[in-house]
């Protein structure tokens, strides 16, 4: 019997005999058809049962086979997705990298050029890994290719001699998004910036409407950590004060009504919230954080040093979530339910409400790095409808596809492919 992954036929010089993580279960010495397209045409030996999210399992649960337990559970097969990337994907080692510290600045860019240029890798072998685990029931659409692919014109240009990539969707609403990459404090620019973060600003471009104003900011440990966020207000302030000429590509004009949103990922969630607190306060603002790394207590006293320039766990430098904002602000925070790296920003948001701001927050089934390619989409979509409320801006968003099996419409592919 064999079961058809994907929409295309895969040429037979193209098999060979490997051991599969199977949707659910692991699939033993199964013959695997890999097209050059994204289908997966996998034999299977008579007495091997696929999952039920291809075919419908035998009707007695109880039944073991082959003494394999199917996943049935979101929750498990983010996990089986995980335990893949760890066995089948070298780059996924980037996501244990930590700075050298002491290193010459050669040593320093060859470590950031290697953990950049294997965290580039990882969107596409996340939907990969997602199509050979998980199974052609499920979208595994990336972000950028569901609601950008091609649709949204980029620019590089520089503001001061800050270094910015902008993002110009099709018919934008007059929003302006100012975004901060992830990376630890010390990457995340370079390979990893253009092949990742780019990636998925395009798509909240795309689907929210706004215009994304994605920073190259200062890296640790050759610039303090707080350079990065000086950076980042030096182009808040340029965006508010029309100075980056965004009105030209449909930019409105920044007020109460139609503040700037600062967007931040990881250490970028970080930065954005210390460069908040340095611009004018007559820039409207509201904050978008996704796994914002805003308590630090608890970092080796020799990485502070080298990185913010002080061994004070709790300044606000180090640990800006254990301060409250100077004035109010709306803030939206993404959090990922397996997150082991950064802590809850709960204290934080309990001082943004204190201060006199309204704070909203969303959870998603993740990891601090890896969400599969359905996830990703969810949290682009609740970014780009945080954005759409607080600018006062408008914009279809149109369901995210379910991605269920349609036996008929892939028959139907397959035949157009084979020319019938």
């Amino acid at each position: 019997m064999f079961i058809l992954v994907g929409g295309c036929r895969a040429p037979l010089s193209h098999t060979k005999k490997l051991s599969v993580l199977g949707i659910g279960f692991l699939i033993e010495k199964a013959i695997v058809c890999v097209p050059e397209c994204c289908g997966t045409l996998v034999f299977m030996s008579s007495n091997q049962t696929p999952n039920s999210d291809i075919v419908n399992l035998p009707s007695e649960p109880s039944e073991a086979l082959d003494n394999f337990v199917p996943v049935t559970t979101d929750e498990g097969k983010l996990q089986q997705l995980i335990e893949w990337l760890e066995e089948h994907v070298s780059a996924y080692s980037y996501i244990g990298e930590v700075a050298p510290l002491g290193a010459s600045a050669e040593e320093l860019q060859a470590a950031r050029d290697s953990v950049n240029a294997r965290g580039a890798r990882m969107p596409d072998e996340i939907v990969h890994g997602s199509m050979m685990v998980l199974g052609a029931a499920v979208n595994h659409t990336s972000p950028y290719v569901a609601y950008a692919n091609g649709t949204v014109d980029v620019e590089d240009t520089v503001v001061g001699d800050v270094p910015v990539r902008i993002f110009t969707p099709e018919e934008p609403t007059g929003s302006v998004v100012v975004a901060a990459h992830g990376g630890g404090f010390w990457m995340g620019n370079g390979a990893l910036r253009d092949n990742a973060f780019a990636a998925n600003m395009a798509a909240l471009a795309a689907r929210s409407g706004a215009i994304v104003v994605d920073v190259d900011y200062k890296l640790a440990p050759e610039h303090k950590v707080e350079t990065a966020s000086d950076d980042i207000a030096v182009v808040i302030e340029a965006v508010a004060a029309g100075t980056v000429n965004l009105g030209d590509k449909g930019a409105r004009p920044i007020n109460a009504d139609n503040p700037v949103v600062v967007y931040g990922v990881s250490s970028g969630g970080h930065n954005a919230v210390r460069a908040a607190s340095k611009v004018s306060y007559s820039i409207p603002i509201a904050l978008l954080l996704v796994s914002p790394a805003l308590d630090l207590r608890g970092a080796p006293d020799s990485w502070l040093a080298e990185f913010f320039g002080t061994k004070d766990e709790t300044s606000i430098e180090v640990s800006p979530g254990l301060h409250a904002p100077e004035r109010p602000l709306q803030v939206h925070v993404q959090s990922a339910t397996k997150d082991t790296v950064v802590r809850p920003a709960t204290d934080y948001l309990a001082k943004v409400r204190e201060a006199g701001g309204e704070t909203s927050t969303s959870l998603f089934l993740a990891t601090h790095q890896v969400a599969t390619p359905t996830v990703q989409r969810e949290q682009i979509t609740d970014a780009a409808r945080f954005i759409l409320e607080v600018t006062h801006t408008e914009r279809d968003l149109p369901a995210d596809p379910a991605g269920e099996y349609d036996k008929e419409a892939i028959d139907r592919q397959n035949e157009e492919s084979w020319g019938k």
